[in-house]
C-alpha cells in the first residue's frame, strides 16, 4: 500500500495504544460501518457526547478530524494507536458481514496513521478469515504497531486452533495483540451469554480457566496486551460482577506471578469510569512494583468521568454533570491523562514506546515468516521476498 511509513515512535513519546475508530453505514461499507444495533447503544450515545456531534453530523472523517483535534492540542499525550476492528467470520473463514455491528478497516486506519503524524495503526484481523496470515503480514508491513482483538464483538475463540497458529504469526512479525478481557457492553455481540462469558474472559472452549488464551499466546512467544486489566465493572452495572471479580483475581494471580522474560503487559484504559475503583486500587501496587507491565490508554471516546474512592453514588451524579458539561472547553485526552498521573508511575505513560512494533520496521521475507507459521498459502496475493 505505502511506499514509506510515516508513523514514527520516539522513546519519551506519551501514546494511548487504545482509541476506537467508526463510522456510519453507506458512507463506504469497505472501509467502515456499523449496525442499527449499535446505534441504539449506550455506546454510540456516548461517542456523540465526547465528539459532540449529532446524529446528521457523525461521519467517520469528522470523527476523525474530533480525535486528531483533540490530540494535537493535548499537553500531555503525543500520540494515539487507531484500532481497526475486523468483521466477525465463521469458524470455516466465511466472513460475516449481517453479523459485524462495527467494522473499521486496517485501510482506513493504516491511510489515517499515514495522514496524521499523531495517529499510529492499530490492526485488526481475524484468525478464522482463510487469508488471516497473509493479511497480518500486509498489515506489518504498512506499518501496523499491534493487533486488536474484542473477542465477544467479533466472534473470536482465544483458545481456538486457529487463534493459536495466529499467535505464531504475531510473534514472528512482533506485533503484540491488545486483547480485551472482561465485561464488554460497547459492542454488542451474537453469542449466547455463556460463549460471550468465555471469550471476554479468555478460556475460550478449548481452555480451562480464564486467561488461559494469554498463556497460549505467550507460549507461542507472541507478546500480549490484557486490555482494562481485566476490570469488572462494579456490581451496580454488571449482573455479571461476580463472574467477572474471579477472572480478574485470577488475571492479578497470572501478572503477579509471570516470568519476567514473557512479554505479558495490560493497559490502564478505560479507568475512569464509576463503578471502577475498587478493582484499580488493587492493581496501583502491582503498578508500582512492576511499572513495566502497563501501558497508558484511554479506550476513547468511552467518557472521562472521575478516578475516585468511596463515592460511587457521587461518580454517578457526577456522570450527569459531565454531559451537562460538554459544552465546555475540554481535551479529554488531557483529562484522561491527569487523573491517572496521580496513581500510576511515571514511566506507565512512555512504556509503550518500547512495547509496540516500530512501525518502519520491514516484516521478515514473506517466504521465511510463511514457513515458519507452518502455512501453505494460497497466494492470494503477491509477496516480495527480501
Amino acid at each position: 500500500m505505502f511506499d514509506t511509513i510515516h508513523s514514527t515512535i520516539d522513546p519519551e513519546d506519551v501514546i494511548d495504544i487504545h482509541v476506537h475508530l467508526g463510522g456510519p453505514p453507506g458512507e463506504n461499507d469497505d472501509m467502515y460501518f456499523w449496525s442499527d444495533r449499535f446505534t441504539r447503544s449506550l455506546a454510540f450515545r456516548g461517542m456523540r457526547l465526547v465528539t459532540k456531534l449529532n446524529a446528521t453530523q457523525v461521519t467517520a472523517l469528522r470523527y476523525v478530524n474530533v480525535i486528531f483535534r483533540q490530540l494535537s492540542a493535548s499537553r500531555h499525550v503525543d500520540k494515539a494507536v487507531l484500532l481497526a476492528l475486523d468483521h466477525v467470520y465463521s469458524e470455516a473463514g466465511a466472513r460475516l458481514v449481517e453479523g459485524t455491528h462495527l467494522f473499521v478497516s486496517n485501510e482506513f486506519v493504516a491511510s489515517m496513521a499515514q495522514l496524521y503524524r499523531e495517529f499510529l495503526f492499530g490492526c485488526s484481523v481475524h484468525p478464522y478469515s482463510q487469508d488471516a496470515v497473509e493479511r497480518l503480514f500486509l498489515c506489518a508491513e504498512n506499518g501496523a504497531v499491534l493487533c486488536k482483538w474484542l473477542p465477544s464483538s467479533q466472534g473470536i475463540d482465544p483458545t481456538h486452533p486457529l487463534s493459536v497458529r495466529f499467535y505464531r504469526a504475531l510473534a514472528e512479525l512482533g506485533l503484540p495483540l491488545l486483547l480485551h478481557v472482561g465485561p464488554e457492553d460497547a459492542i454488542p455481540c451474537n453469542l449466547e451469554k455463556k460463549k460471550e462469558l468465555l471469550y471476554n474472559s479468555a478460556a475460550g472452549d478449548y481452555g480451562t480457566a480464564p486467561g488461559d488464551a494469554v498463556s497460549m499466546a505467550l507460549d507461542q512467544g507472541a507478546t500480549v496486551i490484557v486490555a482494562h486489566c481485566g476490570t469488572p465493572l462494579g456490581a451496580l452495572f454488571d449482573p455479571d460482577n461476580e463472574y467477572w471479580e474471579h477472572v480478574f483475581e485470577t488475571f492479578l494471580e497470572r501478572l503477579s506471578s509471570a516470568d519476567l522474560s514473557r512479554p505479558l503487559y495490560a493497559d490502564i484504559s478505560a479507568f475512569c469510569l464509576p463503578g471502577r475503583y475498587k478493582y484499580i486500587k488493587r492493581l496501583v501496587p502491582l503498578a508500582k512494583e512492576m511499572p513495566h507491565r502497563f501501558l497508558y490508554g484511554s479506550d476513547y471516546p468511552v467518557p472521562i468521568v472521575s478516578f475516585s474512592e468511596k463515592r460511587g453514588l457521587e461518580e454517578i451524579l457526577e456522570t450527569f454533570g459531565w454531559i451537562a458539561g460538554r459544552a465546555l472547553p475540554t481535551n479529554d485526552f488531557d483529562k484522561n491523562y491527569q487523573l491517572l498521573e496521580k496513581r500510576f508511575p511515571k514511566t506507565t505513560f512512555t512504556a509503550a514506546s518500547k512495547v509496540l512494533r516500530n512501525p518502519r520496521r520491514r516484516p521478515p521475507g514473506s517466504a521465511r515468516y510463511l514457513r515458519t507459521i507452518g502455512k501453505k498459502t494460497r497466494r492470494i496475493f503477491h509477496f516480495q521476498d527480501d
